[in-house]
């Protein structure tokens, strides 16, 4: 591919990959590619472009493992430039930073690891009224609407480039009535 921009990071500190790989793409135009090399399969940095730049990219696989990784990532679009749940609001009063309900995936996403069923145990174990937050290394868009059809709204604050604090608040049921459309038990 003409014009590929070349970002091999396995000699840099983990904490430093995600940022040199996002600043390297910001600067990329559209219709040119990035090549990303690294130590390990790049999986949570799929999650993390899929979540954050969902329509903006295409994923090509081109060297999987053991010892090294590579895919190119074309820019197919111009940012949206969406902005996060809470980035306008105040923090509501449900969002206590002293939450107990923790769940920090950050370490999953960094092995490669799928944390989805850890985030769904926590969703099915709050009760009406009751937060649960999630630690995760980007923005997990995604959940927002999948976690919004269970009853949960969110709020998030991002801490680090690599490091989300969202809070999921599962809010009560309306009282009088089943809630299931109004079409008369």
């Amino acid at each position: 591919m003409e014009q590929e921009v070349l970002v091999d990071v396995r000699s840099m500190p983990p904490r430093e990959r995600h940022p040199k790989i996002f600043k390297a793409w910001e600067e990329l135009p559209v219709g040119k590619a990035l090549k990303l090399v690294n130590d390990h399969d790049p999986k949570p940095l799929f999650y993390e472009f899929s979540a954050e730049r969902a329509g903006e990219f295409e994923w090509t696989a081109v060297e999987k493992g053991p010892e090294q990784w590579s895919v190119l990532i074309k820019r197919v679009a111009a940012g949206s430039g969406a902005a996060a749940p809470g980035a306008e609001t105040a923090r509501p009063a449900w969002a206590k930073p002293d939450s107990a309900n923790v769940v920090d995936v950050r370490e999953d996403l960094r092995a490669g690891l799928e944390p989805f069923p850890k985030i769904m145990a926590a969703a099915t174990q709050t009760a009406e009224g009751g937060v649960f937050v999630l630690r995760a290394i980007f923005e997990p868009r995604p959940l927002y609407q999948l976690l919004g059809g269970k009853g949960f709204e969110a709020w998030a604050e991002r801490l680090a480039e690599d490091d989300w604090k969202v809070y999921f608040h599962k809010k009560a049921a309306r009282s009088g009535g089943c809630g299931c459309g109004g079409h008369g038990h």
